[in-house]
Parts: structure tokens; C-alpha cells; sequence
């Protein structure tokens, strides 16, 4: 027997059917999570060529485009020009991005590296210099206040105890390593293999990134089509509108917080060297780039970068304390607000969210990504959210759903309690003559009368006479 559904019943199975499948596929991810995240990865180790080379595509085609756009009115719209500039372009935006990324390796590493041997070096100089400090500074407190010079030791004995267990159990690595021994081969090898294999999936991921630019339009065209045959109609539109406000919302967010903190660690650069700090590279260096996450990005910086000042010159510690609070307040409230604006647009609760769940779920490329992801997803869906309390006759706005009067005045179809409007007030005409000469404010306004049925309305100061006044000039105008 044969059961006929009409077009409603026909969508509810529909849905019916989603719902369930959906949850079956979340139960199953929940019961087999770690195997989930095992093969997530390893598709994505497989595919990381490809990947990298939709992200570098993807990053370089505003200057691409850019470079297109002017190429085009340099040489003419011959028939042949097009090709030769979109060649051109994609040819000027690779190089000028791998000559960016070879440039900071050659400036960075070398300071890097020396600034972290000349740590691991020093260390033992730095422990004496901070116990030093700490006898010279806290002994006065052992008199006055017993209770905080006893927490303190111990805080700082407990410091010594764990840095000289990391030293111990570091040793026969290091006794491994002048060795030679296999195992200490063997993880050379693995890092020299893991290092080729970086750096032929970056090689790999640039060609990808050129082939994808030469022929954008038809790989996008391809993608439409996919679409178009997958799915209905109003879903593709629906897609290509979110991934839009996606890739805008990203592309602004990652542009601007890039210049943004490129500019925070030139500045922090400068200052110290100014304040003659120690580790000006490293430390400007971590503080430019952790400030690329949100929120907790300067935290995450400054605080290893104070241990570090600590642990080498204890003097210049709340020194430097100081001038990242200050340069950190110059970020915040101006130089991030000129170049950001409100790009993102997201409450603090789901920035803080993003930051959380992205960097749990894939580290410190998780946060910075969340962040406009979540920006993203919050706008459409306050725009769904909108257009569902559209067809309901409710309004849009969250203020009007601090109490519940005002929810049932709009559901029952009154308006929300609208300010009250202005009413034109009662006068009697004064003696005043518009052929007259000039006469003061003050004086007209005291000739006001008012009818005895608005005698306690009236206006009672020369103030409110003159704000009556002004009132009825601007009726007379219109």
C-alpha cells in the first residue's frame, strides 16, 4: 500500500529525517571522539599542500587583484593584455610575499636563536642575580610581616626546587646528545625528515596558490556549478551569502589586527631599546605576535616576557611592567579602534568563547581563527533570528525584551511605549506687533497669558517662558 504525503507531511519527513541523522552523527563523534581526532588529522597531514595552497591563494588575492587592476590600465584592453597581466600579477604577489617571509626569517632567526642560547647560557647567573634580589628586598618584611616573608620563601623555594628537577631530568639528554646515542639520532632524523616534509608541502602549497590565481574565475565557476547541482536554490544563495560575510569578516579582521600588531611590536621594539631592556628581539617579537589573539593576546605575551626581564635584570622588571600596561592601553582604546573599528562586531562573551574553543580545539591558530569564524556565524545568525521575529510581528531589538509587558504589547499588536509626543500648548495672543520695533526676549516672554483652565500648566519662570517662546517662533515659521 502506498502512502501519498502532500508537500507539508513531504517536509516534515524531510526535517524528521535531518534531525535524525544529525544527532546519530553526533552521538557517534562523541562515542568515538579520540578516533575522530586521530583521522582529522591524518586527512589533514594528507592534504596539507592542498590547504596551504587555498590559504595563500586566498591571502594573495587582494594584492593580486590589486596588481590585475592597475596592470590593465597601464598597458590597454587588448585582446591578449589580460592573460599577460594576470600573469604579471600573480608573478608580482608571490614574489613579493615570499620575499616578505624570507626577510623575516633572515632577520628574526639569528637574533632569535642568539637570544635563546644567551638565555639557556646566563641561567645560572640569573637565579643568583633574582636570589639576591629577593634577600635584599623581602628581608625587611621578615620583622613587619612574618606571615607574607614565610609564603614568599616558599614561593620561591618551590621555584628553585621544580627549575632544578626540569635541569635534572634534562641532563641525560644532554649526556645522550654529546654521545651520540641512536636515540638521539633517531629524533634528528625524524626532525630532519619532518622539516623536508615542511618545507616541500610550503613549496607544494605556493604552486597550488599560482594555478589557483591563473584561472580563479573557472575553479570558481566550478565550485557554483558543484553547488548549483547539490543543492537547491535558495540553499546556494543562502551558502554563497554566508561564506561571503565569512571571507569579508576574516579578510578585515586578519589584515587589520596583522598591521595592528606589526605596529605593537615595532613599537615595543623602540621602547625598549629606549629603556636599554635585555631580549629586545625576542621580546618584541612574542608580544607582536601573541597580540594577534584577542583579549587574552597581551596577557599571553607579557607575563613569560616579565619572568623573563625578571629572571635577567630583576631592576627593569616593573619598568617594563609599566610600559607594556601603557602600550597596551594605547592599543586598546586607540590604535586598534582607528585601524579595527568595529569589524567584528561580537559581544565579549563569544569573543572569549572563540578564544577558548578554538585554542582547546587547534592552538594558537585556533584562536586567532575562531574569532572572526564566531563573528561570522553570531551575525547571520542574529540576522535569522531578525527576520524569524519579523514574521511574528516582534520586534528586533533586545531592549524590548527586558520585560515581559513589553514582549505582549508588541505580540498583541500594540507598539512599544513610544516617548510622548511633543503637544502644541495653549496661548492667548500677546499684544506684540511683528511691525513693532524689537523687543527682548525676556519682556515678550512675561506677556505670555494662559486661559484659567491651564493656569497650573503654565510655564512660572522667565526660563520656561523664553522656552515657550522659542517654541511658538518655530510654529510661526512653518
Amino acid at each position: 500500500m502506498k502512502i501519498r504525503l502532500d508537500e507539508k507531511n513531504r517536509n516534515i519527513a524531510r526535517t524528521a529525517v535531518w534531525v535524525f541523522t544529525i544527532c546519530l552523527a553526533i552521538g557517534i563523534a562523541a562515542w568515538r571522539w579520540s578516533s575522530l581526532i586521530e583521522i582529522i588529522k591524518k586527512i589533514l597531514s594528507v592534504m596539507a599542500p592542498i590547504l596551504l595552497g587555498l590559504v595563500f591563494a586566498y591571502l594573495l588575492n587582494p594584492m593580486q587583484s590589486w596588481f590585475e587592476k592597475k596592470l590593465l590600465i597601464l598597458t590597454g584592453k587588448k585582446k591578449q593584455r589580460p592573460r599577460l597581466c594576470r600573469g604579471l600579477s600573480v608573478t608580482l604577489a608571490t614574489v613579493i610575499m615570499l620575499a616578505v617571509l624570507i626577510g623575516l626569517v633572515a632577520a628574526i632567526v639569528p637574533e632569535l636563536v642568539s637570544s635563546i642560547k644567551n638565555l639557556i647560557n646566563n641561567m645560572p647567573e640569573y637565579m643568583t642575580n633574582v636570589t639576591n634580589w629577593m634577600n635584599e628586598h623581602i628581608d625587611s618584611l621578615k620583622d613587619d610581616h612574618p606571615d607574607l616573608y614565610k609564603k614568599l620563601i616558599d614561593l620561591w623555594n618551590n621555584a628553585q626546587n621544580s627549575l632544578t628537577n626540569f635541569i635534572t631530568q634534562f641532563e641525560p639528554k644532554l649526556d645522550s646528545i654529546a654521545a651520540g646515542s641512536a636515540d638521539f639520532i633517531t629524533t634528528i632524523t625524524s626532525g630532519a625528515f619532518s622539516f623536508v616534509k615542511g618545507v616541500g608541502n610550503f613549496l607544494f602549497g605556493v604552486f597550488f596558490a599560482i594555478y589557483l590565481l591563473l584561472k580563479k574565475e573557472y575553479y570558481l565557476a566550478q565550485a557554483r556549478k558543484l553547488l548549483y547541482a547539490m543543492l537547491p536554490e535558495k540553499g546556494v544563495h543562502s551558502f554563497l551569502r554566508i561564506f561571503s560575510h565569512f571571507s569579508e569578516t576574516f579578510m578585515n579582521f586578519l589584515s587589520g589586527k596583522t598591521l595592528d600588531s606589526f605596529i605593537i611590536g615595532l613599537l615595543c621594539f623602540i621602547g625598549m631599546t629606549v629603556l636599554q631592556m635585555p631580549y629586545i628581539t625576542l621580546i618584541s617579537i612574542i608580544i607582536g605576535v601573541t597580540n594577534i589573539i584577542p583579549v587574552f593576546g597581551p596577557f599571553i605575551g607579557a607575563i613569560p616576557c616579565g619572568l623573563l626581564i625578571l629572571l635577567s635584570q630583576p631592576g627593569k622588571t616593573i619598568p617594563f611592567v609599566i610600559f607594556i600596561l601603557v602600550l597596551q592601553q594605547f592599543d586598546g582604546n586607540f590604535l586598534g579602534p582607528k585601524i579595527l573599528g568595529n569589524s567584528l562586531g561580537l559581544p565579549m562573551f563569544w569573543i572569549l568563547s572563540a578564544i577558548v574553543v578554538g585554542g582547546g580545539m587547534f592552538g594558537f591558530i585556533g584562536m586567532v581563527a575562531f574569532v572572526p569564524l564566531f563573528a561570522a556565524m553570531y551575525a547571520l545568525f542574529t540576522d535569522f533570528l531578525n527576520e524569524r521575529l519579523k514574521k511574528k510581528g516582534l520586534p528586533a531589538d533586545t531592549s524590548n525584551y527586558m520585560t515581559n509587558e513589553a514582549i505582549f504589547a508588541h505580540k498583541d499588536g500594540a507598539a512599544a511605549e513610544a516617548p510622548p509626543e511633543e503637544k502644541e500648548p495653549f496661548f492667548v495672543s500677546t499684544e506684540y506687533d511683528p511691525n513693532d520695533p524689537p523687543v527682548p526676549v525676556e519682556a515678550l516672554a512675561e506677556q505670555i497669558e494662559f486661559p484659567e483652565e491651564l493656569a497650573d500648566d503654565a510655564p512660572e519662570t522667565t526660563e520656561e517662558r523664553n522656552k515657550l517662546l522659542d517654541y511658538i517662533r518655530r510654529k510661526l515659521d512653518k
